[in-house]
């Protein structure tokens, strides 16, 4: 038995408070931890055995397990036996429990794990959704705490059984983590502690936010005088110069290159960019940065598989997926060292990221996947932050394990462009930030697209809104899919692009101070409902709306029509404030029938709520004469919350910095007043939202003093 009492000092896994928890081993050798006579995890097997399917419990014999607590809240256990597999098994008190984790992917389009049995690998083709493949060894249960296991072999979680699940890992060693939560019921306090073992997310540059536009393939759809690829990417810029659509970035998915389907030779095709370091130079001059997509494909007759395949460097043929070749493998340091050279070349002519595909195709065994994909990653990262430094470039994977989110963003895969795919694409952006990628974008519109008309304007709408309240916005353009172009020329869905792409630029403020809270904590952006309404049981299987922040309760419309029902989480506001009217007010615990058109989403504001908004990335808006950094700081004062805070992040990377900006509100004198925590006054304006107020009174800062009539406002009558 194992007792802890005092704090530890284990740097960021610490808690601030004092406990009785204890674990000791049950009667049948499971692993029980209790607070006094109340059981709160119940590890009900350890499994060992030679193979995943005949894996058994340890019973009597406990020789190679240890368990101890590391922190009030963090139990450590270690297997270490003679057996090839090993794993564990939970169980609930309950059948009802939710489980959550493991993947991005949302089976049957759900937030939660019911009846799923999968490996710790890429999903494949699929409902909704093809290739989904975010996943981390770690879940999390509505019974209040989660388990992290530490390892990148492979593996396999079976959450068929209600109230119970189970793992097992193709390894002789083991290390699993019991995760409890700091405060009762505090999941976020458990995703905190998880990260802080695994790893977090670095702090994306701000372009990496977007909003980004791409093609499937610049080399084709060519209009006007456009001959080749590059012209056709800055066809596209002039596009957006001329319509006022803000941007920050660029890529080019593969055709690119002069290889074997455009792969391997790791260059520029020469046709289609005969000046790859002028265009890209040019494209950076506008604003832009650029991006390549990579994989760890060695098609054959390109450079990477001739000097590979006779040095024996190639996993065996297994006919991956589409023909494109096998995966070198990376554990062998020779074959890790000439890839990592020849990338290179990529960062060296101004190349500030990466897409990388692929890792899940069949291109190498399974049972190395999450080894081979961390390593490919690393390899990545290693050439971009040699060339440009810590989060001064933009990479993004759909195929990632926990332990590479420091060094890669998400996107969520290929996407269906319909309804179905859009509807699991916003549960992938929730369940992805249940395993921690908080960096996180779709291909707006989906990838996976059949027909002339897919995907429909008002599928389109409905997802460049989403995009909007999504860490990332990245929109794809391409052969009938290009709004300026027919057949989406006549329709309004130009104007919608617009319309969300600029607000999502607005947003930077607010998002990239999330992203920057993520990188801290290993919190979310798009958070499930349960982590701010953790007290609510209505929420644990929503899937269709979620936290965005604190401070936004955003509720997608997912199906044809304008209308859909949303419900208000009971916990972290007593009512919600329609965003973009600013008119309707809806109490928690309730729910009600909202109706939107195109032009606008449903997206509701929490009493207190503090949000940073402006002009504080110039990106593309070269059109802008004289361009300067413009922060509104947006208040929606509540009595009902005396104090409400928000950590603003300014800057870029290490080199920015926080303040907290501090809102008080006393009812009894009928006064507001906000701290802006010493940010500078140049560019700044407050706005403040009230009843009589409601298009917002501004506040130029710099004509202010802290007590001067505009920071401190009396007599408000509060929306809410």
């Amino acid at each position: 038995m194992v007792r802890l009492c005092a704090v530890l000092s284990l740097s960021a896994l610490v808690s601030s408070a004092l406990c009785e928890y204890e674990i000791k081993l049950n009667p049948s050798s499971g692993l029980l931890i209790t607070d006094g006579n109340k059981t709160l995890v119940n590890n009900s097997a350890i499994l060992s055995g030679s193979s995943n399917t005949t894996v058994v419990s340890l019973k009597t014999n406990t020789t190679g397990l240890t368990y101890t607590f590391l922190t009030p809240t963090v139990a450590k256990v270690t297997l270490n036996t003679s057996s090839a597999f090993h794993g564990a098994r939970f169980s609930t008190a309950s059948p009802s429990t939710h489980f959550y984790g493991v993947w991005e992917y949302p089976f049957n389009g759900r937030v939660d794990n019911k009846n799923v049995s999968f490996d710790l690998k890429g999903v494949g083709n699929n409902v909704g959704i093809n290739w989904s493949n975010a996943r981390a060894p770690f879940f999390l249960t509505s019974s209040g705490y989660g388990v992290y296991t530490d390892t990148l072999k492979m593996g396999n979680y079976d959450f068929r059984t209600p109230g119970e699940v189970g793992f097992v890992f193709n390894s002789s060693s083991l290390v699993y983590y019991i995760i409890l939560p700091e405060k009762t019921g505090e999941l976020k306090s458990v995703i905190e502690q998880y990260t802080a073992l695994s790893a977090r997310s670095e702090i994306p540059p701000t372009s990496g936010l977007g909003p980004t536009f791409w093609s499937d393939d610049f080399t084709q759809d060519f209009h006007g005088s456009v001959s080749n690829a590059q012209e056709n990417i800055q066809d596209v810029v002039n596009h957006l110069y001329a319509e006022r659509i803000r941007a920050t970035s660029s890529f080019a998915d593969r055709p690119y290159g002069s290889g074997n389907r455009s792969w391997g030779n790791f260059d520029f095709d020469p046709v289609q960019y005969p000046d790859p370091e002028g265009f890209i130079q040019n494209l950076t001059d506008w604003g832009l940065d650029f991006q390549v997509w990579i994989a760890n494909r060695a098609q054959r007759g390109s450079k990477l598989f001739n000097e590979s395949s006779p040095k024996g460097w190639l996993f065996p043929d297994n006919h991956p997926v589409g023909g494109l070749g096998e995966a070198l493998n990376l554990s062998i340091p020779e074959a890790y060292d000439y890839f990592e050279e020849q990338l290179s070349y990529f960062p060296s002519v101004g190349v500030k990221g990466y897409k990388i595909d692929r890792g899940e195709e069949g291109e190498m065994p399974d049972y190395v996947q999450n080894e081979q994909m961390a390593l490919f990653i690393d390899i990545a990262y290693g050439t971009m932050v040699e060339e440009f430094g810590e989060s001064n470039f933009f990479t993004f994977a759909r195929s990632a394990v926990d332990r590479s989110r420091a060094k890669t963003h998400i996107w969520n895969g290929d996407a269906h462009a319909n309804f179905t795919g859009l509807a699991y694409t916003v549960a992938s952006g929730i369940r992805a930030g249940l395993v921690a990628f908080p960096i996180w974008g779709s291909d707006t519109g989906g990838y996976t697209r059949e027909g002339v008309l897919t995907p429909t304007p008002e599928v389109w709408a409905r997802w460049m809104w989403f995009s909007a309240f999504s860490p990332v916005y990245e929109l794809m353009l391409g052969t009938n899919h290009t709004p300026w172009y027919p057949p989406y020329a006549n329709t309004s869905t130009m104007a919608i692009m617009k319309q969300t792409a600029n607000l999502h630029a607005d947003l930077t403020p607010y998002i990239k101070s999330y992203a920057y809270v993520a990188s801290r904590t290993g919190l979310p952006i798009i958070r499930a409902l349960f982590l701010e309404a953790p007290n609510d049981e209505k929420v644990w299987e929503v899937a269709d709306s979620y936290f965005f922040g604190e401070e936004f309760l955003v509720a997608p419309i997912v199906a044809t029509g304008n209308t859909r029902s949303v419900y208000f989480p009971v916990g972290p506001s007593k009512s919600y404030l329609e965003y973009f009217s600013k008119e309707a007010v809806y109490t928690a615990g309730s729910t009600a029938n909202i109706t939107t058109p195109l032009i606008s989403s449903p997206v509701f504001v929490t009493q207190g709520a503090i949000i940073p908004r402006g002009d504080v990335y110039q990106g593309n808006a070269k059109w802008v004469e004289d361009w300067k950094q413009e922060l509104r700081i947006e208040l929606f004062p509540s009595y009902d919350v005396p104090v409400s805070a928000f950590t603003y992040y300014d800057g870029e990377g290490a080199e920015g910095e926080e303040y907290v900006i501090t809102m008080k509100a006393d009812k009894e004198r009928k006064e507001v007043s906000v701290d802006l925590g010493g940010l500078g006054s140049e560019g700044v304006s407050v706005v403040w939202y009230y009843r009589g107020a409601e298009e917002g009174v501004m506040v130029d800062v710099k004509s202010k003093t802290e007590g001067e009539k505009g920071l401190v406002v009396k007599g408000v009558e509060t929306l809410f």
